[in-house]
């Protein structure tokens, strides 16, 4: 079977990640490609996938891939353009309406573009303040970032001043909503979950060294994982229960990863949904990529990356009923 990589861009360390990724497709028994993705000419790109017999992509990795994957009916693993275009404060309102735990929030728009019960840039500046179940100290993320792109500790806010800073730059810099929500404090855990039908991972726990939230600077410096997570056999099953209603009600598919603040209680309070999570186990010779968590949560379990990947892929090909 063949499966191909696409990704928006190929920088040292994704590419490494899809070298990985071709590799471990290969030990699963898959003939497996490396395509460059060009946003710039779909028509080049479709003529290459084509030619290259291709039955299945692994792995898309932006909604205008699935997008476009969708669009010319070519198989590829993963959730669909549903999901993965819904921002982060849709989805939590999906996930509040279905009573899974998540922070209260407020998504802070550009002047002009807010709709309904959406703030404006000047309606911060104006002097809005949070009001129950809303308080300080509270987090700011881009509403459709990927990732800890936009998130430092800057991000972790405890008045209006501050507040501002951090929409302005959302807005300004990233050029899109700022999604505010309380600051939840407690343990990190992220599951991991794959296949159909779906089977969550050991919870992972992310520990922090100088930083204060999972940024981009603190995954690059030598992160500290416990896998399993550092909590009680109840509080784990918590865990994996939640990350699980998660991944069902917002109807993901084949792999995903759950972001979790677990409390002194061992009650998570779901972060969000990353439909396009790492899933590279390192080799130790790679140059610039750091651990992925669904890899490192695969490692702790026994699982090879041909299992991991095979899993996915099995999941995809039940789905479009492509068997051979």
């Amino acid at each position: 079977m063949q499966k191909t990589y696409t990704a928006q861009e190929i920088p040292d360390d994704a590419l490494e990640e899809a070298m990985l990724l071709r590799d471990g497709l290969g030990e699963a028994g898959h003939d497996a490609s490396l395509v460059r993705w060009q946003g710039d000419d779909l028509a080049g790109m479709l003529s290459e996938l084509e030619g290259l017999s291709t039955q299945m992509v692994f792995n898309a990795s932006s909604d205008r891939e699935v997008s476009f994957l969708h669009a010319v009916g070519l198989p590829y693993c993963g959730s669909g353009p549903g999901l993965v275009s819904a921002n982060k404060a849709t989805r939590k309102k999906i996930l509040l309406h279905d009573g899974v735990p998540t922070a209260p929030f407020a998504l802070v728009m550009p002047d002009g573009q807010a709709r309904g019960r959406e703030l404006s840039v000047s309606d911060i500046r104006r002097g809005w303040e949070p009001s129950a179940p809303m308080k300080y100290p509270l987090f700011v993320k881009p509403v459709e970032g990927r990732g800890s792109s936009g998130v430092s500790d800057d991000s972790i806010v405890d008045n209006r001043q501050a507040l501002l800073r951090q929409v302005e730059m959302i807005v300004g810099r990233l050029g899109q909503g700022a999604l505010v929500e309380n600051y939840i404090q407690g343990r990190e855990v992220t599951v991991g979950i794959v296949g159909d039908p779906p089977i969550p991972l050991p919870p992972l726990e992310i520990e922090y060294n100088a930083a204060k939230t999972n940024s981009f600077e603190h995954k690059k410096d030598n992160e500290i994982m416990h896998c399993p997570a550092r909590l009680s056999e109840s509080a784990m099953s918590r865990v994996r229960d939640v990350a699980m209603d998660v991944f069902q009600i917002l109807g993901a598919r084949d792999f995903a990863r759950v972001d979790t603040i677990v409390d002194s209680d061992g009650n998570p309070t779901v972060l969000e949904l990353n439909t396009f999570a790492g899933l590279h186990i390192l080799s130790g010779s790679e140059r610039y990529l750091h651990a992925s968590y669904v890899g490192a949560m695969a490692k702790a379990t026994g699982l090879s990356r041909a299992h991991l990947l095979g899993a996915i892929v099995d999941s995809a090909r039940k789905r479009y009923g492509i068997w051979s």
